[in-house]
C-alpha cells in the first residue's frame, strides 16, 4: 500500500507505544515510535511523519514544548499533531488550544478510540 500515512508517536511508555502502534498498524498506518526527545528528533527529519501523536508528560520533555516547537519551525508547522494524554478532555483541550495541537485524546477514553480519532484527522486532511 504505497499511500500509507506516516505517524509517529512519542510516549514515555513503552507498553502504551506498542498498544498505540499495533492499533494504529491494523488500520494501515505506517508507524514509528520514540520513547524520549532523543529518538523523536531523529526519527522526525528521517520518517517525515505526516501525523504526530504525543503524550503530555514525559520525563525529558514536556508534550506542550513539542508542540510549540513544532508549530512554530516551518518544516513541521503544518504536521498535524494530536495529544495524547492520561488528563481529562477539558484539560487536554484547553492545553490544545495554548500549544496550537490539532487535536486530543484522554487515554481514558481507550485505545480503539485512537486509531477513529487518527481516522478521522486523516480524512479531513487533504493531502
Amino acid at each position: 500500500m504505497a499511500d500509507r500515512k506516516r505517524i509517529l508517536l512519542l510516549d514515555d511508555s513503552t507498553i502504551t507505544l506498542e498498544m498505540e502502534k499495533a492499533v494504529l498498524e491494523d488500520r494501515g498506518y505506517q508507524v514509528a515510535v520514540a520513547s524520549n526527545l532523543l529518538e523523536f528528533q531523529g526519527l522526525l527529519d528521517r520518517f517525515q511523519p505526516e501525523v504526530i501523536l504525543t503524550d503530555l508528560e514525559m520525563p525529558d520533555v514536556s508534550g506542550r514544548d513539542i508542540v510549540r516547537v513544532l508549530k512554530q519551525d516551518f518544516h513541521t508547522e503544518r504536521i498535524p499533531i494530536v495529544l495524547f494524554s492520561s488528563r481529562a478532555d477539558g484539560e487536554l483541550a484547553e492545553v490544545a488550544e495554548q500549544t496550537g495541537a490539532d487535536g486530543y485524546l484522554s487515554k481514558s477514553a481507550g485505545i480503539e478510540r485512537l486509531g477513529d480519532m487518527v481516522d478521522e484527522l486523516v480524512e479531513s486532511i487533504l493531502w
